[in-house]
């Protein structure tokens, strides 16, 4: 018989900042406020929230400042691209766009499909063995590189172009996915989906907050203001969030890892837990294409943007500010209450719809108000993602929080890397001066919704309850009967089976969190869902 508690703790971690595990009962009847102060999940908040206001401020600033050094490289003289109307724009701006993009896109195939999609799944098993603080650490000194190549060159006359490889650095430890494992680690399932939606909550008043403080400030002093938030992230990392894998989940890590069964290490064996199920693997469908998408479009928004419109550095600041407020909304009320309501299945649904009708809005844009119409759309987009998350976490055992994370955003990083190659070469083929094409900027946008229909369509067809029978058995099964096990649990009840207790239930998800200091991206501090086998 497998019994499985969705708080029990088999082992403590000696971390003095983490709760004892007698304050770590009854989850199902505590509120999510509770269990964010009981685990000391709120940790992560702050943190996140500094590490994304200094990503967020050179947000509006590097499109303007690249577009201007890529036409000056074309025209072989300084160009400032924004002296000009669109109609006005010399060839060197014109071109600057496609130049930008293809840059950001070459080194967003590079970073996603090759240095995440084989790091995350990597970094994701490492870190069920070693623990989450390390990674934590590297990932943002590696996330804030750019802004240092960014202060160098506006100081110093560094080329720009080192901007690209110090973002592919960036790229290889991600932030987003060991916080998700670290949040996995601390919060039970009844609150874990909520969980991520608070850590998107601080990554939307990040967003809020970095543009605005760029905005008033010159791009010298944005770099080195961003430049001062990674090392007070970093600081923040060593002396205020403890580890949160426990010594019981790590031996139990590592006894799987070392298990004698040769299919369980390697990138690809880690990805190889995305195709556990059916379910898991309609997931990654889902979530491979809207990466496709939406990530794969995202190089290009801003370019469109001022391509078609124009936009300032400060109309882009606003475009942000925008973005962070909806997201902000979206993260802290429209999805706890839509996970109430309707679930998390069709909150994905809808969350893709939304994204579908985005793409839609900006193919065709002819004026700014139509810009915050589309990313009001985007943000109910980001919805998406704490869904997969969270229906994948509910159905794996503890100690693969960090393999199924990791293999999550490994498979997501491919699909984003492959999407800007295609919608870029779009984009230049319908925008460069001397293309034989239309001029029709939307296009990319147009087959982006086209295919996020696929998305939905594959949504609908989602079963959330589909693997948990096998949840329970994984800790028990060698990879190669965890398919049978899967496949068997979508057919029957397992009437001799109690199913694990990692559902979300929804109507326990009732706490306002609009009132914590949030920010994007997650840190564990203690799991808090644990197997036991009797």
């Amino acid at each position: 018989m497998v019994q499985v508690s969705s708080m029990s703790r088999s082992d403590e971690t000696s971390d003095p900042l983490l709760p004892p595990a007698s304050a770590l009962h009854a989850a199902e009847h505590r509120t999510l406020l509770s269990d964010m102060r009981l685990t000391g999940m709120w940790r992560v908040l702050p943190m996140m929230f500094i590490y994304v206001v200094g990503i967020a401020m050179i947000g509006p600033k590097v499109p303007g400042i690249m577009t201007d050094f890529m036409a000056s490289r074309r025209a072989g003289f300084p160009v400032q691209c924004e002296d000009y109307t669109p109609r006005t724009q010399p060839p060197s701006c014109r071109d600057a766009y496609s130049d930008v993009v293809w840059w950001s896109t070459s080194t967003s195939f590079v970073t996603n499909s090759i240095l995440t999609f084989l790091m995350a799944p990597l970094v994701g098993k490492w870190s069920d063995l070693a623990g989450r603080r390390p990674f934590m650490i590297a990932a943002m000194a590696l996330g804030h590189g750019p802004a240092v190549v960014l202060l160098a060159h506006l100081t110093l006359g560094t080329s720009l172009l080192f901007y690209y490889p110090a973002n592919m650095l960036g790229g290889a430890i991600s932030i987003i996915s060991i916080s998700l494992a670290w949040i996995a680690d601390l919060m039970p399932p009844v609150h874990r989906a909520a969980g991520f939606g608070a850590l998107m909550a601080a990554f939307s008043v990040g967003v809020i907050f970095g543009p605005a403080i760029g905005n008033v400030l010159d791009a010298t002093q944005t770099a080195a203001a961003a430049c001062v938030c990674g090392v007070c992230c970093v600081l923040y990392v060593c002396f205020f969030i403890p580890e949160s894998l426990t010594d019981a989940a790590r031996d139990k890590a590592k006894e799987r890892q070392s298990s004698g069964n040769p299919k369980v290490g390697g990138t690809l064996m880690g990805l190889r837990i995305l195709a556990r199920s059916a379910l898991f693997k309609r997931l990654t469908v889902c979530l491979m294409v809207s990466g496709i998408v939406t990530d794969g479009l995202l190089d290009l928004l801003i370019q469109d943007f001022k391509l078609v419109l124009n936009l300032s550095a400060s109309d882009v600041a606003g475009v942000f500010i925008v973005f962070g407020v909806c997201g902000l909304a979206v993260q802290t009320v429209i999805l706890r209450y839509m996970l109430k309501w309707v679930g998390e299945k069709r909150v994905l649904v809808v969350g893709l719809c939304a994204a579908c009708l985005e793409m839609v809005v900006v193919a065709f844009l002819t004026a700014k108000w139509q810009v915050f119409c589309a990313v009001t759309l985007g943000s109910l987009g980001g919805m998406a993602f704490p869904a997969i998350s969270s229906i994948k976490a509910n159905n794996v055992d503890e100690s693969e929080q960090g393999t199924i994370q990791g293999a999550l955003y490994g498979a997501k990083a491919l699909a984003t890397g492959a999407g800007p190659i295609m919608f870029a070469a779009i984009f230049a083929a319908f925008t460069k001066s001397d293309s034989p094409l239309p001029y029709f900027p939307g296009a990319p946008f147009l087959l982006g919704a086209i295919i996020l229909v696929v998305a939905v369509a594959v949504a609908a067809t989602i079963d959330p309850a589909c693997g948990r029978g096998s949840a329970a058995l994984a800790p028990l099964l060698h990879s190669d009967d965890e398919a049978d096990v899967e496949a068997s649990a979508c057919s029957q009840h397992y009437s001799d089976l109690p199913a694990p207790n990692t559902s979300i239930r929804a109507d326990v998800v009732n706490e306002d969190i609009s009132g914590l200091l949030v920010h994007g991206h997650h840190n564990r501090t203690q799991p808090v869902s644990a197997a036991s086998h009797e």
